[in-house]
């Protein structure tokens, strides 16, 4: 059993035994256990523990016995982390870091040997006392591990959902598509920010799962919402929806074989769908990166980078990578009317576009002032709340089919 899951233990049941080889750590969400340490043939409870302890972390270090026993003193419930998922993390690690928690580990376990020679109690768990600074990663890591857990019922329970926010031809002032963006609608919490459970995602390795499953959602919505509008309104072009694409996605190097298969299994085309991906994928995986989209591209989808001007910006990528379409970031939109500086890079992504055959869109168009001073820049399209919000695909159907351009 891979991740972290959701276990629960009656009174009595123990969750792990001293001596035993361990696999996995446990976090307790409630309830109550003990620590026991065998003594001359009888086990005795060297402390407890509740809410919001680990317990059984150096399983997931190295492949050492046990040191203690876990008995529950009540009903609990508990997060399972394996080995597998916690050295898969560490893989993705910094190396120093990595070197640093070997090194650290290493001086912890021989710490606990020498206290139980010594017979000083010691349990897996760690200290009561810890340093404010642990406490707060303490709790940072909890917390993960809980959006973790309660991502993964959300996938299996269809808890995910794409809104959809418009993309329109300021020239024409007609829909060109749509970008799709994820949503969580938790059954308790309510709308969860893509900001909160999107990174703890792509860390975890769920984010994969998540795209493929958020690809063959926007083929079947590119359909309808094709269907709800008339020419008059596309300007008799076919409506694509963007769909957005991590470097996890692209890290096993066969992301365009998955990509067509789901397409064709859609019955979709491939102007119906663009690829949204971010420069952060081209600088930390470029070569699997180049490779895929490439294929993508032979097979007529549209690649677009997302949010150009936030990161990196190296121009080399542009002509290294197989790039459609560049969306200039909001930030540049949104500080165009006051520095002029914004108005100059503004102006200077588009010429260098224009010169390599790309599309430009500008995101965070949020008043008429914005749309025509982008317009009179010469950008081509554009995309913010000044057109609409992200919304449900029922009211994407409703927009597509009662569009009425604005006025500026």
């Amino acid at each position: 059993m891979q991740g972290e899951t959701k276990q629960s233990f009656k009174k009595g049941d123990v969750l792990m035994r001293e001596g035993d080889p361990g696999d996995c750590a446990y976090v307790i969400e409630s309830g109550n256990v003990e620590i026991l340490v065998q003594r001359d043939d009888t086990l005795v409870q060297i402390g407890t523990r509740g809410a919001g302890s680990i317990l059984g972390e150096m399983a997931i270090i190295d492949d050492k016995p046990r040191t203690a026993t876990v008995r529950a003193l009540d009903d609990c419930e508990a997060l399972r982390i394996s080995r597998q998922d916690f050295s898969r993390r560490a893989e993705n690690a910094d190396p120093v870091l990595k070197m640093v928690l070997h090194v650290v580990m290493t001086r912890y376990r021989d710490l606990i040997g020498r206290s139980r020679l010594l017979r000083f109690p010691h349990e897996e768990a760690g200290h009561t006392e810890q340093h404010e600074n642990m406490n707060e990663l303490h709790d940072l890591a909890l917390s993960t591990l809980k959006i973790h857990n309660e991502l993964k019922t959300a996938i299996a329970e269809n808890q995910l959902a794409l809104f959809y926010q418009p993309i329109v031809d300021l020239q024409k002032m007609k829909i060109k598509g749509f970008e799709a963006l994820m949503r969580w609608q938790h059954p308790e919490k309510g709308l969860i920010p893509p900001s909160v459970f999107i990174p703890v995602a792509e860390e975890s390795g769920l984010i994969q799962q998540m795209t493929v499953w958020a690809l063959g959602e926007a083929c079947r919505s590119a359909q309808k919402i094709q269907k709800a509008a008339g020419e008059d309104i596309t300007d008799g072009d076919p409506l694509f929806i963007s769909v957005n694409f991590s470097v996890r996605d692209f890290s096993d190097g066969n992301a365009h074989e998955k990509i067509k298969e789901i397409l064709s299994e859609n019955g979709s085309s491939a102007e119906q769908i663009h690829l949204e991906i971010t420069e952060t994928l081209l600088m930390e995986a470029p070569e699997q990166a180049k490779a895929s989209l490439e294929e993508c591209r032979k097979s007529g989808i549209n690649v677009s980078i997302d949010d150009f001007g936030s990161g990196y910006s190296s121009l080399n990528y542009l002509h290294y990578f197989p790039i459609d379409t560049l969306k200039i970031d909001q930030s540049f939109v949104r500080a165009m009317h006051t520095h002029p500086a914004s108005r100059v890079l503004i102006t200077s992504i588009i010429g260098i576009a224009r010169n390599l055959n790309m599309c430009v869109i500008a995101e965070g168009i949020e008043s008429a002032e914005d749309a025509k001073l982008i317009r009179d820049l010469g950008c081509e399209q554009g995309q913010g709340y000044w057109f609409a919000k992200p919304f449900p695909l029922e009211d994407a159907l409703t927009f597509v089919g009662s569009w009425q351009a604005p006025d500026f």
